[in-house]
């Protein structure tokens, strides 16, 4: 038995790897191809990174690019340890190693650049251009879509994409604002910026506003993404625990994971013994948690997973009521 956990174990963990890899390639090959060519600022590193690679020599700008972008990351990777934990520092460490590591890859390794300038100048083509805004907004779009599904891939697999999706997961342990509104703010913010700190030196203030159009969009685009690929339509669930070892599982549901469960007194059908079933309702960023640590406590237990509409009640939406209504309660 201890074998075929280890077996389970270790294949979860390989699947995780595997899935924050992707995602980071992912990331990177967005910006590299589409945004930074473009200099489309949708947030994030990317965006920091196009604003501080604008004030170099054209020679210089890939160079300053992939430094800034790796600097920031070991920066944020620390204030992630100190205010997120070593458990979420440490599923982090990998994507924080990989995306400066994909970025490099894409930017500097012989025949991959230059299949990734090639694609580059397919889409955005001269910058100048008569297609310049049209090839501009495709380039965002297009960049916005694989950003998107890169963060939401490297979630699933329970880390971050490093940089500032660590903001991210602070604004959502903190203050509790989901991750696709924090990683929009966070976007907006870091655009906002550029902006103001860019278009005082540009020739052309109208084309640079354009580029700042579509790092919204982009960044928009990006945030929808990780809403429905990432959090889902639907954000929570109820889990269902039939085990010989629920007092092990309910307390590391309350203990560690800080949800409720409740507990009820049941009789097998077949052969009369008394079960307890655990009753557990959580959010989908704890899915994996709960799923993993139910599989290594009990193998042989029995789960149903059942993705809710809404949750009501402390720890997830509050009830409000109209205002009639509560006149009438109270009459």
């Amino acid at each position: 038995m201890n074998n075929l956990m280890s077996k389970i174990n270790l294949k979860n963990y390989i699947l995780q790897i595997a899935v924050v890899i992707i995602g980071s390639f992912l990331l990177a090959f967005g910006n590299i191809v589409f945004l930074s060519p473009a200099m489309i600022n949708a947030g994030g590193l990317n965006g920091i990174s196009i604003v501080v690679k604008s004030f170099f020599s054209e020679a210089d700008q890939s160079l300053v690019y992939n430094v800034t972008t790796t600097a920031l990351s070991i920066i944020l990777w620390i204030v992630g340890l100190i205010f997120i934990g070593k458990d979420f520092a440490f599923k982090t460490l990998l994507s924080a190693i990989m995306v400066p590591a994909a970025t490099a890859f894409f930017s500097f390794v012989p025949g991959v650049s230059d299949w990734c300038i090639n694609i580059s100048n397919a889409v955005v083509g001269d910058i100048g251009g008569t297609f310049e805004v049209g090839r501009i907004m495709l380039a965002g779009i297009t960049g916005g879509v694989i950003v998107g599904v890169g963060v939401s891939i490297t979630f699933v697999g329970g880390g971050s994409t490093g940089g500032v999706d660590v903001l991210n997961f602070i604004l959502n342990k903190y203050l509790h604002i989901k991750q696709s509104v924090g990683s929009f703010i966070i976007d907006g913010a870091t655009i906002f910026i550029g902006m103001l700190i860019i278009l005082p030196n540009v020739s052309d203030a109208a084309d640079y506003l354009v580029q700042c159009l579509c790092g919204i969009i982009s960044a928009f685009i990006t945030a929808i993404l990780i809403e429905y690929v990432y959090i889902g339509a639907q954000t929570s669930y109820k889990a269902e625990i039939i085990s010989s070892k629920w007092q092990e599982i309910s307390d590391y549901v309350q203990n560690v994971i800080g949800r409720g469960a409740t507990i009820v007194r049941a009789e097998g059908g077949y052969k009369g013994e008394e079960r307890v079933i655990l009753t557990v309702v959580f959010d989908k960023t704890q899915y994996t948690k709960i799923r993993d640590f139910i599989v290594r406590t009990d193998p042989a237990a029995f789960i149903t997973f059942t993705q809710t509409n809404a949750v009501y009640g402390e720890g997830f939406k509050s009830v409000n009521v109209n205002k009639k209504v509560k006149k009438k309660a109270k009459k």
